[in-house]
């Protein structure tokens, strides 16, 4: 069920301190993009009220790049305490704050995030930008852009197997359904980056279009129809009573296929995935580019994260992230059947694997901890 109202005073609350903080002078336009922006934000109840589950994503658009450089400096502490006042009334995720230039905007290169923003963002403070971006056509979008997009939300699906307890045997109807959820979302970024390849006649993103339009696909990629199935398929649990260990194995060993059977598309080759050339997938982005992530992500954490570790992150973002995608995808592919023998093992050997596997998600998460995925 949607809750405007509650979309209302987030907006509300969020442009009020950008404009306190940056001034309004300053700012060209805010601009909504996300979950929320495509009114696919999903909402919980605690005690009888319902809050706002899905991130709040904003673009902050301000004049110069000077303010630009300022403001991304401070803009974890911005996010943090906005994030802290949405969450009394409103709020059980985050805010989360990007910056960039008018120029910059209006002269975007083609990728998923602008190409989505294109689509989907909806300015809700100050002048009109998304009708002044450039069009971008599904075929100009970069493939190494695509591969970015889902392995992000890959990496999202193992996040939620490790945080929701149920390799440490601790299940819960939040920390299940939050497994599901990912998955979920993934089998969505699955289909929507099939349409972009393909350069299907529809907006990735309206779900009644594509349902509506399934002979359009259905013989050119029958995958995009598999993929709608599997979404529609997936049905969250009111209690722990649901919570089957053997249907989320089922759904996990799907969206394993359907993701190998994506990378396929994607590459044009019949091989799986360990195989392939990983810096030929991964490797695509300029140097510049590439350089231009790590400086960006430093300025992000000045004020709060100077460790080793923000330092070794940059590094891997400087040499291409191909290691540690293949690491996170890895402990994708073998999460199903942990799963699976949690509920009908209980043996020492599988209680070892299952360790095993969270002590690899451990090492391999620590370099990405600054990072986060793109909706």
């Amino acid at each position: 069920m949607s809750h405007p109202e509650i979309i209302d005073n987030c907006k509300k609350i969020t442009i009020e301190y950008l404009i306190d903080a940056i001034e309004r002078g300053n700012i060209v336009s805010i601009i909504l993009y996300g979950s929320v922006a495509r009114n696919e934000e999903s909402y919980k109840y605690v005690n009888g009220k319902p809050y706002l589950e899905s991130d709040f994503d904003v673009l902050v658009v301000v004049r110069n790049k000077a303010l630009a450089l300022k403001w991304l400096i401070h803009l974890k502490r911005l996010c943090s305490v906005i994030s802290d006042q949405l969450k009394k009334k409103w709020l059980l995720s985050h805010v989360n704050l990007s910056i960039t230039t008018e120029d910059r905007l209006l002269n975007a290169y083609p990728n998923v995030f602008n190409l989505f923003l294109k689509l989907n963002g909806k300015v809700i403070f100050g002048k009109e930008l998304i009708g002044l971006m450039p069009g971008y056509e599904f075929s100009e979008i970069p493939v190494d852009s695509l591969y970015s997009m889902i392995f992000g939300h890959m990496i999202f699906v193992v996040r939620n197997i490790a945080s929701s307890g149920i390799l440490d045997g601790n299940i819960t109807t939040d920390g299940y359904n939050s497994v599901l959820k990912s998955i979920r979302k993934l089998t969505l970024f699955l289909l929507r980056v099939i349409i972009i390849k393909d350069s299907l006649p529809l907006n990735p993103h309206d779900l009644t279009e594509i349902r509506d339009k399934r002979n359009l696909y259905q013989t050119k990629s029958s995958i995009c129809n598999d993929l709608l199935n599997s979404y529609d398929e997936i049905k969250l649990c009111d209690s722990i009573e649901e919570c089957s260990m053997s249907k989320l194995q089922k759904c996990l060993v799907r969206v394993i296929t359907q993701f190998n059977s994506t990378i396929t598309i994607l590459t044009g080759i019949n091989y799986p995935f360990v195989t392939l050339p990983k810096k030929s997938i991964f490797g695509q982005f300029p140097f510049i580019r590439r350089m231009e992530y790590s400086i960006y992500i430093f300025l992000m954490n000045l004020e709060t994260s100077l460790t080793i570790d923000l330092v070794k992150f940059m590094i891997f973002i400087m040499r291409g992230p191909a290691s540690i995608y293949s690491r996170f995808y890895n402990l994708f592919v073998s999460s199903s059947n942990l799963i699976t023998a949690y509920s009908e093992n209980q043996n020492a050997e599988i209680f070892e694997q299952r360790q095993s596997w969270l002590n690899l998600y451990r090492k391999s998460l620590k370099p990405w901890k600054y990072d986060k995925v793109e909706e």
